[in-house]
């Protein structure tokens, strides 16, 4: 009798280890995540790093940028278009098949990056074609070129307003001064030019993201 029961605990021990490697007894991983910069412009990469924990190991991640973007890969690099608020969720799988899901909001500011091309309107009511080749820099402030008809020049000071949207470029060309608004749903600029030398306010202008 004694050694029956001895058979049958070994039973015992041995169906409760069997059944603490399957998934019954299998703990869900965690997903987290984590982004850099934490405030990224619009047009540039931000850096996804998983950060998601799991006792036996991940197999599989599947994230959704909340832009119609998407990705396999444990740690992807991403480029919004424009800025804005996004909801972006992190699927992770592990080898038993449990999975979880995280979900965190980035906010995306938006950015003069880009070639801008359109018209501006002189005093006599010409239309001229406008271009705009700007680069965010590295020290925060706003470098590159403007273009009117068959000159270019050296854009000589720009500052931008992620919150208000308001825009002001200067260049060498006439001594002319763009100041408008960012559309950033539409990726559009538009406004009125000013003559610094004049001291006159010229006509309208817009340009769209190339």
């Amino acid at each position: 009798m004694q050694r029956r029961r001895w058979a049958i605990l070994a039973l015992l021990v041995l169906a409760v280890g069997t059944l603490t490697g399957c998934a019954l007894f299998n703990q869900p991983p965690t997903a987290n995540f984590t982004w850099t910069p934490s405030d990224p412009l619009a047009r540039t990469d931000v850096q996804f790093t998983d950060l998601s924990t799991d006792t036996g190991g991940i197999v599989s991640w599947s994230w959704d940028f909340g832009d119609n973007g998407s990705s396999p890969s444990q740690n992807p690099k991403h480029e919004y278009e424009k800025g804005g608020t996004y909801q972006v969720k992190l699927t992770v799988t592990d080898g038993d098949g449990s999975l979880d899901t995280l979900q965190k909001t980035v906010t995306i500011t938006p950015s003069l990056d880009g070639t801008w091309s359109g018209v501006m309107t002189d005093l006599n009511w010409n239309q001229w074609t406008l271009q705009l080749n700007l680069h965010h820099s590295a020290s925060g402030g706003i470098t590159g070129t403007m273009s009117r008809g068959n000159q270019t020049q050296v854009i000589t000071s720009a500052t931008f307003d992620p919150s208000s949207g308001e825009v002001q470029i200067t260049s060498m060309i006439f001594g002319q001064t763009l100041r408008g608004t960012l559309n950033a749903a539409e990726n559009r600029i538009s406004g009125l030019w000013y003559d610094a030398l004049a001291g006159w306010v010229g006509k309208d202008w817009s340009v769209n993201l190339q």
